[in-house]
């Protein structure tokens, strides 16, 4: 891959038209653009109207055209019902020659582009080339020319993209709106020789790196470099993870593992009385102790190996991480490759040792940090995280059901319903809320019964639940309609248990996980799956039903609505939409 980067000294070429003047009030903020929502017009009217009233000697010059996803004119309606002291606006969507929309430009002062993202963002150029300040997203293209010397600089946050491409997981920045109004008082209250400063130093810096021979250079130079011949070369990879244990990082390591084309050596943590899963193969060294560890047996190993390239799972109990920043370091000074899969990144609130911020000097410089939801990117971006940080959403099972889909009643016939759980038996999985809720459904004269599979963890506490869930089943009188699986089963086992239920329900309580990996092999099944109203789940909307709360009367209210709308009918599964199926 080569970056071309654009050329932009054809605008120097360009003559204005004098001919062309706009009428606006004596301060006249600048935007360019499709106002397709990737713009960010609909920030920039919000944080105007924040900014200034209809009093203040300012206009907002939006030079656009019509198209199918311009709503510029709906949005600035409603803005102006909302405030009938907004502040002036102008929209200009004539087709405009080069020559006058650089009149445009020389009529006004700031150009603002609070883009949710950029691939180059020309009209920034254009507008520095032009002697305009400039106001803009911190996150996109145009910072290869835009920087805190050269424009002002607007705050962030990561949301999924709303754009017509309707990808899933695709992201973008979205311009803090409060900010984003900050910056327009202050460019607005900032002396003319402030302005001109930021703006001919974007100039300066433009012409320097961004005219066409720069472009073609940096063509002609990929184009050289590409016409030399460059043989292949297969990476050694070395996979740090917990290995054929009850460990849900171990069975996601397994999945990937299996669907990478290259051999991969398994770095792996010791069984410490742990019974294995499965045999290790000659492609396994158990070479690092979980929770409390120097990890100099790893290093050695690595070294041993002659790996090139570490794939580290992080979870924030496996390490002392002291000795995980030394062992980093030491790998970065070796020039080996290092991606870090951050499974969580919400800080332990029980143990000060266990904050993220004590690993951002060694992660800054680790070659990528993928994480799994949207919240993961804002928690790292807070870190100051960023460039070298993707999302790397969780798979699901290649698994072809052999129920239906719309397949009726569940094999409990009768009128039944089976509900189904999934997951470790762990505190934070609601399973002792799900039981309740079951009693509840059961008391309003609903035939339900239910299956959990959740195979115990080599904990205390997931014994201890375990055996509580047992009490409670006995209390409240379900030992003929509550069906207990503790073992550890293999995925195809477990799914085709899963897929002889009506409904899945997965009903976390709150917990600092980042996204779900069981929710996921519950959609495999083609079952309905309905959660709790956790952030975990967002990655997973389209596909699965939202319960009402986390409380056993909110699950059995929303268990209860499920079934109501269709009476005796299943439940159609939210994968049976275009949308869903496609996710």
């Amino acid at each position: 891959l080569a970056v071309s980067g654009c050329g932009i000294d054809h605008w120097q070429r360009i003559e204005p038209d004098p001919s062309y003047r706009v009428e606006a009030r004596g301060f006249r903020f600048l935007h360019v653009s499709s106002c397709f929502p990737r713009k960010g017009a609909d920030l920039l009217l919000a944080a105007y109207g924040q900014a200034f009233t209809g009093a203040d000697d300012v206009t907002l010059v939006i030079k656009t055209f019509s198209n199918p996803h311009n709503e510029i004119h709906r949005w600035l309606a409603a803005a102006r019902v909302a405030r009938p002291d907004f502040p002036e606006v102008l929209v200009i969507e004539e087709d405009l020659s080069e020559a006058r929309l650089k009149a445009l430009y020389q009529q006004c002062q700031v150009l603002v582009a609070p883009s949710r993202a950029e691939g180059f963002g020309l009209p920034m150029a254009e507008a520095l080339l032009s002697g305009l300040a400039v106001v803009t997203t911190g996150w996109g293209g145009q910072l290869d020319f835009c920087n805190e010397r050269t424009a002002w600089l607007v705050d962030y946050r990561f949301t999924p993209a709303r754009s017509h491409f309707e990808l899933f997981d695709s992201v973008w920045a979205e311009a803090d709106v409060n900010h984003l109004g900050q910056c327009l008082r202050a460019v607005y209250a900032a002396p003319e020789e402030q302005r001109r400063a930021r703006s001919e130093a974007g100039r300066e810096a433009l012409l320097a790196g961004f005219t066409w021979r720069h472009a073609a250079q940096r063509l002609v130079t990929a184009a050289r470099c590409w016409s030399e011949p460059h043989p292949p070369v297969e990476p050694r990879i070395g996979w740090l993870t917990t290995w054929n244990t009850r460990c849900g990082i171990a069975g996601y390591s397994n999945h990937l593992i299996k669907a990478i084309p290259a051999p991969v050596m398994v770095l792996a943590a010791d069984l410490a009385g742990q019974q294995a899963v499965a045999e290790d193969t000659d492609r396994v060294i158990r070479c690092w102790q979980p929770v409390d560890d120097s990890l100099e047996r790893l290093a050695a190993a690595v070294d041993q190996t002659g790996l090139d390239t570490l794939v580290i799972q992080f979870n924030y109990y496996f390490y002392d991480f002291k000795a995980l920043t030394r062992f980093l370091e030491s790998q970065l000074a070796a020039g080996r490759l290092l991606l870090l899969t951050l499974h969580a990144t919400c800080d332990p609130p029980d143990d000060a040792d266990k904050r993220l911020a004590l690993l951002v000097p060694v992660l800054r410089r680790c070659h990528r940090l993928l994480v799994h939801a949207v919240a993961d990117l804002n928690r790292l971006k807070d870190l100051g995280l960023v460039d070298n940080v993707c999302l790397f959403p969780h798979g699901i099972l290649d698994y072809q059901p052999v129920r239906p889909a719309g397949a009726g009643t569940s094999t409990s016939g009768g009128g039944r319903r089976l509900l189904g759980s999934y997951g470790f038996f762990l505190p934070h999985k609601g399973l002792l809320e799900l039981i309740e809720a079951q009693a509840l459904l059961r008391d309003q004269g609903m035939e339900i019964d239910l299956r959990m599979v959740n195979a115990q963890y080599p904990v205390v506490e997931s014994s201890e639940i375990r055996a509580t869930a047992r009490r409670l089943i006995r209390q409240l009188g379900l030992e003929d309609h509550c069906e207990l699986i503790t073992d550890f089963l293999e995925d195809s086992r477990s799914l085709a248990l899963l897929e002889e239920c009506d409904l899945i329900v997965f009903p976390y309580q709150q917990t600092g996980e980042s996204s779900s990996a069981a929710v996921r092999s519950g959609l495999a099944t083609g079952r309905p799956v309905a959660v709790t109203p956790l952030a975990i789940f967002d990655d997973v909307a389209p596909a699965v039903l939202r319960l009402p709360g986390t409380s056993p009367a909110a699950l059995a209210e929303g268990i209860a609505a499920l079934w109501q709308p269709l009476g005796a009918g299943s439940i159609l599964p939210p994968t049976e939409t275009a949308d869903a199926r496609r996710w």
